[in-house]
């Protein structure tokens, strides 16, 4: 979405109140929905236009057709990297850069014409593609039509000097505005982040240090906390950032099962499973007093969307994934590092072997056999390359994962694999977002069992989601399982393994459910104290179709 939409949404948002004070008979209920597609379009992000674009493919039906959305949806994306490189080449200060703007000029002139093209043809055999590969915002109305019963979707838009929250459920629809604006709601959330991420506040990309040596590197063998592992989490905080965003609309969402939540700004940064519902009792450095606090994900199952519009993707044009195999697995790659070893390199990485103790898991949950897991030496990016990945329902990847700058020259979030002996162009044992984007999914869920698998791409504008999430969406995922901080090794295999377990004992409760349940039963092990803390149980995120 650009700058200028963004603004004049906002804009919008901003004066309605003044509007509806100035009329004699204000219809409260049409203005609160003007607003609330006006808000849409202000949070229009890459993932959820990706996610689009993945209903639309689903939704042409045929193999031949769907390829022919893949294509279209390929050519755009590549049109709008030219396009940039376009106009980075006409600011260039050298020559032989600006030399280069007519190359591209005739380059895009040339997408364009096959877009076009396309267009056409997709027009003919798919009339609904345009509808369905452009996100635009839905009505209250259409929303309300697509949730179920049990459910209500808040979204929540961020200004500089308020925060707008909207409620919409199948009987009705409300809105409040807190006085909390970006910087002040920038601050509560770096806040909570502290205790959260043992890297504190995420940096920079040029200015990241490199990884730890492995997922839980916070947490010595010993299992006691590091010192930068201590922080008690401040539940006092949370509780008042969920009274000043949510508390005013908890009439109309309380009693539902499932909250189906879309944020953007500092928001996009942490997971509401951690925000407090009710005063707390006890120290925030106990224990037990953390496994009696009323946290959200207590009475609700979170999924997060991308946008709004994300929800008709999922629900009328995303089709479920007609799988022949249930699961695939790739991790626990071959490195060579040690505890404290300078990870300036992909093999000088730590090891990561529990990772294959929960991918072996997973497929047991999914009853899915051992060789369908490729771990060792077999876990490259060649190998998930050459990998039809087209019918399977559930992959998961349990490795390190990388943000932009966290290794030299790394332009862009990357999952960690085996390198080889001798890395190539087209393998240094990194499965890119580039890569991983192009790859041929249909996956019902994409579990990202690595470190930092939520956060953007890295750019100066890049939103939450913008990364690994945005490329495993435009592949053909329709939920993903992903990360907001390094996350601990035996947690990890915890939270992932119980969902699957959770769901293979009641598959009608839906994903979220599923996830909610692990995270509890993970809260409520009292045989580590550490669980109780929400940096073990709260790391992930069901993103996309949470049932």
């Amino acid at each position: 979405m650009t700058a200028r939409f963004r603004a004049l949404a906002l804009v919008f948002l901003c004066l309605w109140p003044v509007a509806a004070r100035a009329a004699a008979k204000p219809d409260a209920a049409a203005l609160r929905a003007e607003a609330y597609e006006a808000a849409q379009w202000a949070q229009m992000t890459a993932a959820g236009a990706a996610l689009a674009q993945v209903g639309a493919r689903f939704a042409a039906g045929t193999d031949a057709l769907a390829q022919a959305v893949r294509e279209r949806q390929d050519l755009a994306e590549l049109w709008r990297a030219k396009d940039k490189a376009l106009v980075d080449a006409l600011g260039a200060a050298d020559a032989p850069a600006r030399a280069n703007a007519t190359t591209l000029r005739k380059e895009l002139e040339t997408l364009t014409a096959k877009l076009d093209a396309l267009d056409k043809a997709l027009a003919q055999r798919f009339p609904a593609y345009a509808d369905l590969a452009s996100p635009k915002p839905l009505s209250i109305a259409e929303t309300r039509k697509l949730l179920r019963p049990e459910e209500a979707l808040i979204e929540i838009l961020t200004d500089e000097s308020a925060t707008f929250v909207f409620v919409v459920t199948k009987e009705g629809d409300d809105w409040s505005r807190s006085e909390l604006g970006a910087a002040k709601l920038g601050e509560a959330v770096k806040h909570l982040r502290l205790a959260l991420d043992p890297h504190g506040e995420p940096a920079a990309p040029q200015a990241r240090a490199a990884p730890g040596p492995d997922r839980n590197a916070e947490t010595p063998d010993d299992g006691a906390p590091a010192a930068r592992g201590t922080l008690a989490f401040d539940r006092a905080a949370a509780l008042k950032l969920y009274e000043a965003l949510l508390k005013p609309l908890e009439p109309g969402f309380k009693g539902k099962k499932r909250l189906l939540i879309v944020a953007d700004g500092a928001l996009s940064a942490l997971p509401f499973s951690v925000l407090v519902t009710e005063p707390p009792a006890g120290s925030d450095d106990d224990a037990q007093a953390s496994r009696d606090t009323a946290w959200l994900a207590k009475s609700y199952a979170l999924t997060t969307l991308p946008a709004v519009s994300s929800l008709r993707a999922l629900r009328l044009f995303q089709k479920r994934a007609q799988a022949s195999e249930p699961f695939r697995g790739f991790g626990a790659p071959s490195l060579k590092g040690a505890l404290g070893a300078d990870a300036g390199t992909v093999a000088s990485l730590q090891p990561l072997p529990e990772t294959e103790g929960e991918l072996r898991a997973l497929a047991l949950a999914l009853d899915a056999p051992a060789s369908t897991i490729l771990t060792g030496d077999r876990a490259t990016v060649t190998a998930i390359r050459s990998a039809d990945l087209s019918k399977t329902r559930v992959i998961a990847f349990a490795t390190h994962g990388l943000m932009r700058g966290d290794l030299a020259g790394l332009g862009e979030p990357a999952l960690v694999f085996t390198p080889p002996a001798t890395p190539t162009a087209g393998d240094t044992g990194l499965l890119g977002a580039s890569d991983a984007a192009l790859l041929n999914l249909s996956a019902d869920w994409v579990v990202l069992s690595a470190c930092n698998t939520a956060a953007s791409d890295g750019s100066v504008d890049g939103d939450g989601l913008s990364g690994l999430a945005r490329a495993f969406f435009y592949a053909g995922a329709s939920t993903l399982l992903v990360s907001h901080w390094p996350v601990n090794d035996q947690a990890a295999a915890r939270l992932t393994t119980g969902a699957f377990a959770a769901l293979k004992s009641a598959p009608d409760i839906g994903r979220a459910e599923a996830f909610r349940r692990s995270m509890l039963a993970l809260m409520g092990d009292a045989s580590n104290p550490l669980f109780a803390h929400p940096r073990a149980w709260a790391p992930f995120v069901v993103v996309g179709e949470g049932f």
